[in-house]
């Protein structure tokens, strides 16, 4: 027969296979609908729902009122970065400072059948607590109300404690008090379920913050509306409510809140300055009085307009108000030159209330500044104050505060030069109108001069005061709380609907797609036809399925030898004989693809069937890896096959008798850590030659071809290489390893032994009829009456019927 090619999927449209594939997975699909839709009851009962609420907030241009009163132009006034927002919602000192607004350090729960319910603000007792011992934080503490007592149970061990209502207990760490709100619903609890039905655990800050971080969601909404939505998930509707509802007021709150911080402390600033130019004022109020007292200057006003210091205010009154507003501008440079060199870190608003004008040089540096605090507040909320990124910012705002230092020193330099060069023209003037006259009332309009200027910057402080009280009571957020979180009716899941049909399409999808996957790859060998469409070896025979528990020793032909199971070996051994044209032609290897298809059975019961004809048969466990003939004879494994390999012990040493006369074993020996060099070497050879030239048949077990190469040498010096293939079992696949062997490694003697056939549920089984007709032309049927390993059944209704079916 021609050599067909050997498929990977399943070739054949068979409607027979199809429908033994179908039958065979009802039980399957019906088990897979039954777990599917029980599974999806079970998950829909047991599964706490789940509660989603929402808020959406607009983010809206925020003008800093502080510099619209001061006229300071800023390039972020007009740019909105919701990135940023979403990360300070995110981050930990916000969450933490939300969620210390909300009872969440302490979590009640009423314990149920199966689930365990939060009793978010719904709880009939709350406990105040004072821990000083770690331990009992995220301890369950169970609850039991008897007798206007509370027992505790707590702990690995179960600690229990009887404690009071309403009173403070000390449990050695833990200092607690449990308060009962609601005696009613209380005493319904624990009638209606038992008695155990509260428990209640305390967290710590840590935990409550990461817990809750992980069920929150802050994303972009709408980026052209500047519209971020806050999601909160939990199984709690009201508790998920809340704190959504909570995190986005204080969001509201906290930008209200560093309005106003900035405000006080420009006030601040402000109240104290204001304090000092006052002592200032009162300081050249009584210079003045003194003055005119002790220089007997009694003119009027009128007199000072029209006398010779008014010609003189006149003349100089353009150079005097430059000299005044140069050391007002002066004064505010060397008081914000101390300030840095005091304080390296003065803060951005104090820095621009000290300011004298709107230099831009010195704008852009302030707000260069303040970027880089804003970009270190932003990352001191996931970064540690040691990490490069702060330690790189700190650096940049040192470079620049240094930047600013020396631009306000030249500033104040070039402004004492300025006013050096008024003075000087201004004493032109004085020494061209008056020359050493009236010295007196010059000295008097110095100290008027100094009085007026601080008077004035006076004034201006508190117009300051009053725009900074102002805007500060009329500080609000720009942004709005467009959707406000409501607690949600219905959970987002689980959904019964869907969970249902999702089972039962699951379900549908799992059973017809096991139907198809079986169908297309059910390749394994079913019967002779099989191994001789894809191979060229010969067919040894077949060896049919055993049912009973075989014996520990595997060895089954002398315990029913007139049984069609023996005669089946019988036949194999006889075509071994008729093709045996040599008694020294006796080396016969058994081997397979995998472990698990017979070959040890196979090998040690053809052993036994020779040596019920009397001949000398010696069994050789050559599996050296995982050998397995010592347990099936249950002896000792400590010497064998390893050990004369390499010179430890002789053959005569090793070599074990059975119960069958004529048949002697050797097992595999130790497991040794090179069975491929031991197989290769000289001693081998010298060994299965000694054993041949003493027996009349050497049978040897070999590893698995399929999966190491020791049998491959062994099956090369075989005159009988036998490889054992199960029906029902071996993929057809395994047909291009013995393909292998014969077209490459030219082995050309190879047979093939199909191990395990059963002819009952095999399609073949009314064709064959349990007779052999294959190898080498030994043929036995039915008629020879080998049954006695065949029970005897009567054939039910049941079984008729479905044999008239065709099932």
């Amino acid at each position: 027969m021609e050599r067909r090619k050997i498929p990977i999927l399943n070739e054949k449209i068979d409607p027979f296979i199809l429908w033994y594939i179908f039958k065979k997975s009802i039980i399957f699909s019906a088990v897979i609908f039954i777990l599917a839709i029980g599974a999806a009851l079970v998950y829909l009962r047991y599964t706490p729902p789940l509660y989603k609420a929402s808020s959406v907030i607009q983010i809206k241009n925020d003008v800093d009122k502080t510099n619209q009163i001061l006229e300071i132009n800023t390039s972020k006034t007009d740019e909105v970065n919701l990135n940023q927002t979403i990360e300070l919602l995110r981050s930990p000192e916000f969450l933490k400072r939300t969620f210390n607004k909300l009872p969440l350090n302490v979590t009640y729960f009423s314990q149920g059948t199966f689930l365990a319910f939060e009793l978010y603000r719904s709880s009939p007792f709350n406990i105040e607590y004072q821990i000083s011992n770690p331990y009992f934080y995220r301890l369950p503490f169970y609850v039991s109300f008897i007798d206007h007592r509370v027992i505790l149970k707590y702990g690995t061990d179960k600690k229990e404690k009887t404690i009071p209502i309403n009173k403070w207990v000390d449990l050695d760490g833990l200092k607690l008090k449990l308060n009962v709100t609601d005696s009613n619903a209380v005493k319904e609890q624990t009638e209606k379920i038992k008695t155990d039905s509260y428990y209640f655990i305390i967290n710590d800050s840590d935990y409550v913050q990461n817990f809750n971080s992980n069920l929150l969601e802050v994303f972009v909404l709408n980026g052209e509306a500047n519209t971020i939505q806050i999601n909160f998930t939990d199984k709690n509707p009201v508790k998920a409510t809340e704190i959504v509802k909570t995190i986005a007021e204080e969001f509201i709150n906290f930008d209200v809140e560093k309005k106003v911080e900035s405000s006080k402390l420009i006030l601040k600033f402000i109240e104290e300055q204001s304090k000092l130019i006052y002592r200032t004022i009162d300081s050249l109020e009584e210079q003045l009085l003194i003055f005119k007292n002790s220089h007997n200057i009694s003119f009027s006003t009128e007199d000072e307009k029209g006398g010779a210091l008014s010609k003189y205010e006149q003349l100089t009154d353009k150079i005097q108000q430059e000299i005044e507003d140069v050391e007002l501008e002066l004064f505010s440079y060397n008081k914000l030159i101390s300030k840095l060199e005091q304080k390296p870190d003065l803060p951005t608003f104090e820095l621009i209330s000290l300011i004298p004008n709107s230099d831009p040089i010195v704008m852009s540096i302030i707000n260069k500044i303040q970027t880089l605090d804003d970009q270190k507040e932003l990352a001191l909320s996931s970064k540690t104050p040691n990490s490069f990124q702060i330690k790189t910012i700190n650096g940049q705002i040192e470079k620049q505060r240094k930047t600013l230092i020396d631009l306000l020193k030249a500033n104040s330099q070039r402004l004492n030069d300025k006013k050096t060069l008024l003075i000087e023209k201004q004493n032109k003037y004085k020494q061209s109108e008056f020359g050493d006259n009236a010295l007196s009332d010059l000295d008097y309009l110095k100290i008027k001069r100094l009085y007026d200027i601080n008077v004035g910057y006076y004034n201006k402080l508190l117009e300051k005061k009053a725009e900074y009280l102002i805007s500060q009571a009329g500080s609000v957020s720009q942004n709005i709380i467009l959707q406000n979180a409501i607690a949600p009716s219905e959970p987002i899941s689980p959904s019964k609907k869907m969970i249902l049909v999702i089972a039962i399409i699951l379900a549908l999808l799992i059973s017809l797609s096991f139907v198809v996957i079986r169908y297309l790859m059910y390749n394994e060998i079913t019967s002779v036809e099989d191994v001789q469409s894809y191979t060229d070896a010969k067919v040894l025979g077949i060896i049919p399925l055993y049912k009973s528990k075989l014996p520990v020793s595997q060895l089954l032909i002398d315990i029913k030898p007139n049984s069609i199971f023996s005669e089946s070996f019988r036949a194999c051994r006889s075509s071994i004989e008729f093709i045996q044209k040599d008694p020294q032609q006796n080396i016969i290897s058994v081997s397979s693809t995998i472990s698990g298809e017979g070959k040890t059975f196979f090998a040690i019961n053809l052993a036994g069937i020779f040596a019920l004809q009397n001949k000398r048969v010696v069994l050789i466990d050559l599996d050296l890896r995982r050998p397995r003939i010592h347990i099936g004879f249950n002896v000792d494994n400590s010497k064998g096959v390893s050990t004369v390999l390499i010179g430890k012990n002789k053959i005569e040493d090793c070599i074990k008798k059975s119960k069958l006369p004529t048949l002697d074993f050797i097992t595999a020996g130790p497991i040794p850590p090179n069975p491929s060099e031991l197989i290769s070497s000289p001693s081998y050879d010298l060994f299965i030659k000694q054993l041949s030239e003493k027996y009349d048949f050497v049978i040897i077990d070999t590893p698995p071809l399929g999966l190491v190469s020791d049998a491959l040498t062994i099956f090369k010096s075989s005159h009988f290489p036998v490889y054992v293939m199960k029906s029902h079992f071996s993929k057809r696949s395994f047909l291009y390893n013995v393909n292998h062997l014969i077209d490459d490694k030219k082995i050309q003697n190879l047979m093939i032994l199909i191990n395990a056939f059963d002819f009952e549920k095999s399609k073949y089984g009314n064709q064959y009829g349990y007779s052999y007709n294959y190898g080498y032309g030994y043929i036995s049927d039915t008629q020879n009456h080998y049954y006695e390993d065949v029970p005897i059944r009567k054939k039910s209704f049941f079984r008729k019927l479905l044999r008239l079916l065709g099932i």
